[in-house]
């Protein structure tokens, strides 16, 4: 075969894969633009309040659909607006923990050896010092605190909910 064919064929397959890869970060953005938005409870309406005016609940709304191109500087506009850093936006959503209220047993797991459930050990410590409210038996964690065991400790979703289940103080409904 020709050597220029081969080139040829190299170069328009480093093309199609290069346009494979942009396609599905494009995606990727419009879909976590929907996901940050709509974890927050906004409607598309509540976000363009919210901004001031900066960006239209359309605009918005035609972004997450990929219906419109977006600019940079709407990119950084709508990482302001929900507070989140610009590189947010391109990264695919993380799998975190159930939305839920639970208490911990802290007289059983502060006594643990098990090198887990130490990890979480220690960030039930810097909530309760952050909150005030060391009781020092049973600490009540709300969803986003449970989401962030995953960022502070580096374990699994299935490493947090064991250590959960084998700590988690029954609550009265």
């Amino acid at each position: 075969m020709d050597i220029k064919i081969m080139r040829c064929r190299a170069a328009n397959m480093v093309r199609d894969m290069e346009t494979i890869h942009a396609q599905t970060q494009i995606e990727t953005l419009q879909t976590r633009i929907r996901h940050i938005r709509e974890s927050r409870h906004l409607t598309l309406t509540q976000a363009a309040k919210l901004s001031k005016g900066q960006v239209s609940a359309i605009a918005l709304g035609s972004y997450e659909r990929g219906d419109r191109s977006v600019s940079a500087q709407k990119l950084i506009t709508i990482a302001n607006l929900y507070e989140v850093p610009i590189s947010e936006l391109f990264e695919a959503p993380r799998s975190f923990m159930p939305e839920e209220r639970i208490s911990i047993d802290l007289r059983k797991i502060l006594t643990t050896s098990n090198p887990v459930a130490q990890k979480i050990t220690e960030v039930l410590r810097n909530i309760a010092r952050m909150r005030g409210d060391w009781n020092g038996e049973v600490i009540s964690l709300r969803a986003q605190d449970i989401s962030n065991f995953q960022v502070f400790t580096g374990l699994s979703t299935d490493e947090i909910k064991q250590v959960i289940a084998d700590y988690k103080f029954p609550r009265s409904k």
